[in-house]
């Protein structure tokens, strides 16, 4: 659900509820906010038990909850004073009204930061606050990192990456990979892999392709295939286009078993060659 919704709509709720039991009851103001911390604690922390949204997002929830119900209990306290002096209306000073702010407007704030790094901004809202871009094409508000397998947001994802990973490590199998001189950026190299089982004989027949992942761009992931050149020997020339660091996700098929390697490499810039200059 819409963090903000779910902010905006457990404020509004926390309000009725507080007014009702202040106006209804013979409890002073900061008698219902005592009963009213303990209430929200008690119904939204059960709540985020059975749907865990994230510990940034609980937090969230729970301090704005509890500042609203703290927000409440001090203006209907300042009233209750106000009332046995025999006074009318709200008294409110400036200083504890001022740090009340400042923490909600922080609050609201983060929760905004929280919903764009988790779903993005919604592309009407980005073309106000983004620069429009330079060289065509649609503004985009989300984190082009690499992301090849995303197991801690589903539970049975996970357990089923462990199991292979535990069947992966009882294969024994041995597996040698580099490349066939030096990775150099726009420069085709050779990418060599040799596979044997836990006997020391060649995988041979296996269907062998990868990924080689940009950390700060998936727009430039280079996937491929490889040949078998000779018994458990397979190989295919690669063209990396950025300098740096790459990651690789290696996949071996063989039959019904399915390996999986995860490495990094290193890309060299091109060497600047130095023109010779005439008298």
């Amino acid at each position: 659900m819409n963090i903000l919704v779910t902010l905006l709509g457990g404020v509004f709720a926390i309000a009725v509820i507080f007014i009702v039991m202040y106006q209804v009851s013979n409890m002073s103001g900061k008698m219902v906010a005592v009963v009213m911390a303990f209430a929200v604690v008690a119904t939204y922390v059960p709540i985020s038990i059975f749907t865990w949204p994230g510990a940034d997002v609980f937090a969230i929830h729970i301090a704005l909850y509890l500042v609203s119900v703290y927000i409440l209990g001090i203006i209907t306290s300042q009233r209750d004073m106000r009332r046995q002096a025999g006074k009318q209306g709200f008294g409110f000073h400036w200083a504890p009204a001022a740090i009340v702010i400042f923490f909600v407007v922080l609050i609201i704030m983060d929760s905004f930061f929280i919903m764009f790094a988790t779903k993005g901004m919604d592309s009407d809202i980005a073309k106000m606050l983004l620069p429009a871009p330079q060289s065509g094409g649609k503004v985009s508000s989300h984190f082009p990192g690499t992301v090849s397998h995303d197991y801690h947001q589903k539970y049975e994802q996970y357990v089923e990456y462990q199991k292979r990973f535990e069947t992966q490590k009882s294969r024994n199998w041995t597996i040698r990979k580099g490349w066939l001189g030096e990775a150099t950026v726009n420069k085709p190299v050779i990418f060599r892999v040799e596979i044997k089982n836990d006997k020391q004989q060649a995988i041979t027949d296996a269907k062998v392709t990868g990924k080689f992942l940009r950390p700060a761009d998936s727009k430039l992931d280079v996937s491929f295939s490889m040949q078998e050149i000779e018994p458990g020997v397979y190989q295919q020339s690669i063209t990396l286009t950025e300098p740096g660091n790459w990651d690789l996700v290696l996949n071996i098929h063989k039959g019904n078993d399915e390996h999986e390697i995860r490495a990094k490499t290193i890309v060299k810039e091109k060497p600047v060659i130095a023109k010779e200059q005439s008298d």
